[in-house]
């Protein structure tokens, strides 16, 4: 079982930068997000992966400019002509940071793109994106795959491939029927292999930060423990929707207390508020305090 979701665990935003677009790029320094995703895919152009691919590796080499923060570098999958090369360059590349490796077929693409990347001994986390039919089917291959640290929910794509409507007509929700079962599957299978779990901002009304905000809450009460965000005003909402409060904090604190005491006495039961607290409790109260960043 991977370590991800304890190691990641203060990670709560995202914010994806394409690195040629200098207005956005020169705002790293100072986004309030916890983690920066640079893309090679989506936001790279057939005529600009090469260069696309230059400028990452050489801001690799600076990681100053990223203020401590996780550093994310998306690939383009093994079927397109760019990710065996991406690849490549990225197993050369100097510093700490984290794969993300989209639109996962099988597990078996991940033993291959993990040949590539680790060819000079060096060991990177994967983040895998789950955006298509196939993946949902070997979810609980990929998931329990070495070396996959977190799990995404490319839930556009996903619609996409799938043929459904990815939004609901409120436009602050993904459509039931096709999405939500995918939506809470990922998520079950992100909790039970250890992995820190992401989704996204993106609804049609992205700027209305109101339907933004509800967005957002539905992926934390599902269990997802940090979001890619596709505009540096989505940054806040996200960071104060998934941390956890005052009253979280000090409920995590008096479960640890008590079911810590309980355990040291030798009791077989630990109650608080005449509630029965058992492992599973203690062990969500932990990850609460982890995330927290305070014990």
């Amino acid at each position: 079982m991977s370590d991800g979701r304890r190691e990641y665990a203060r990670m709560r935003s995202l914010l994806e930068v394409p690195i040629l677009t200098e207005k956005y790029w020169s705002k790293v320094p100072t986004v309030a997000a916890d983690g920066i995703l640079i893309d090679l895919e989506d936001s790279a152009t057939p005529n600009t992966k090469e260069l696309v691919r230059e400028r990452i590796v050489e801001a690799l080499a600076e990681p100053e400019y990223f203020g401590g923060r996780t550093i994310i570098v998306r690939v383009n999958n093994l079927a397109t002509p760019w990710g065996r090369d991406d690849l490549a360059a990225l197993a050369d590349a100097p510093g700490d940071f984290l794969v993300c490796y989209p639109k996962i077929e099988t597990a078996d693409e991940l033993t291959e793109a993990r040949g590539l990347l680790e060819r000079s001994g060096n060991r990177h986390g994967l983040h895998v994106m789950i955006e298509t039919a196939r993946a949902m089917i070997e979810l609980d291959r990929i998931a329990s795959a070495d070396g996959v640290a977190g799990l995404h929910f490319g839930y556009v794509d996903y619609a996409a491939d799938v043929g459904s409507r990815p939004f609901a007509e409120s436009g602050d929700d993904l459509w039931a029927p096709a999405n939500h079962y995918a939506r809470t599957k990922i998520a079950v299978a992100a909790a039970a292999y250890g992995l820190f779990c992401t989704g996204g901002t993106l609804i049609p009304e992205y700027r209305d930060l109101a339907k933004v905000r509800a967005f957002v809450r539905g992926w934390r009460d599902l269990g997802y423990t940090a979001l890619i965000a596709i505009s540096p005003a989505h940054l806040d909402i996200v960071n104060e929707a998934m941390s956890p409060s005052p009253d979280e904090i000090e409920h995590a604190r008096e479960v640890c207390r008590t079911y810590e005491t309980a355990l040291a006495q030798n009791e077989p039961a630990a109650v608080l508020g005449g509630k029965v607290i058992t492992n599973p409790d203690y062990r969500v109260a932990g990850l609460v305090l982890a995330r927290a960043g305070v014990s």
